[in-house]
């Protein structure tokens, strides 16, 4: 990826990590667009292991992808795990720390928004898997036909046939299906040669989304359609027209999984210290994201960077 189109993702990041602090800020209005930040992270993240193709083994994929997602999942788990179980103690809750042992918690976390990881890492190495068995495909025919896929699965979660009753995590992973198919089809645009044929392979990505989202708005279905039919736009766009870096950017883009992680405490406790009511939900939104991102900015100077 040229240094540009970087700037493009790493500015997406930004905002997305932005999004994801608004639609879990409590009482803020429109929180369906913050929500918008999930599938952000995730076309990106699926795009980029589709159009990175298996430039590396598959050892080493595993190695990565394992270091990144799955060990800071195992410790923050910890993290909020003893949190949780500090406050069940405090205020005699038992049904907290049973809720640590069941298998919501060995499937999502001790904290719901961690189900993110796990997800990704599993996701990532199917799409990789995909990424293989489709080599002989055209990147046009597999562009059209992963963007059908991630339409129906649109459709299908709007419907409840994705699991939308089902324990906790797997309706938060019913939700991020449809980001499987979307972000191969985005990453399986930028292996086009013919970056003409790129551009308009993404706006018919985009467009596809957006049409089928506005439908399923017009009936009813906001939190799903809202986050995915700007998600879809967003990254295509950034992908197609480029920008230059700055040094915000270079600084602040790495901060966003932290970010991530670190927002639930940081929130917590700005709760349990200022009357939150009493300020503008911007305010709250932004001191969150700039708290958390210091706390992530400190842990990556100690040996616990790896973990952020």
């Amino acid at each position: 990826m040229s240094a540009e189109r970087v700037a493009n993702i790493d500015r997406l990041r930004i905002v997305a990590a932005m999004g994801i602090v608004w639609f879990h800020m409590e009482g803020v209005p429109h929180r369906e667009i913050g929500y918008a930040g999930l599938p952000v992270f995730l076309l990106i993240f699926f795009s980029l292991i589709t159009s990175r193709g298996r430039s590396d083994g598959t050892s080493h994929f595993l190695k990565r992808r394992w270091d990144r997602l799955m060990v800071p999942w195992l410790f923050w788990s910890v993290v909020y795990g003893l949190c949780k179980l500090g406050k069940a103690v405090c205020v005699l809750d038992m049904n907290s720390v049973r809720s640590m042992l069941s298998m919501e918690s060995l499937l999502a976390g001790t904290h719901i928004h961690l189900w993110y990881l796990p997800y990704a890492f599993i996701a990532g190495l199917l799409i990789r898997a995909v990424n293989g068995w489709t080599s002989g495909v055209s990147n046009t025919a597999a562009v059209h036909m992963a963007t059908i896929l991630g339409v129906l699965m649109l459709v299908g979660h709007a419907m409840g046939m994705l699991g939308n009753d089902l324990m906790t995590p797997l309706p938060q992973w019913g939700y991020g299906l449809a980001a499987i198919p979307l972000g191969f089809a985005i990453g399986r645009c930028r292996m086009v040669s013919s970056r003409e044929t790129q551009r308009l392979l993404l706006l018919m990505v985009a467009l596809t989304v957006l049409a089928m989202c506005t439908i399923l708005n017009s009936v009813g279905y906001t939190s799903l359609a809202i986050p995915y039919g700007l998600a879809t736009s967003l990254v295509c766009m950034a992908y197609v027209w480029p920008s230059r870096s700055d040094a915000f950017v270079a600084y602040v883009a790495p901060l966003t999984f932290g970010i991530y992680l670190l927002h639930p405490l940081v929130m917590y406790g700005l709760r349990h210290s200022i009357v939150t009511s009493q300020h503008p939900a911007a305010f709250m939104i932004m001191l969150s994201v700039c708290i958390s991102g210091l706390a992530a900015f400190g842990l990556m100077k100690t040996p616990l960077r790896r973990f952020v």
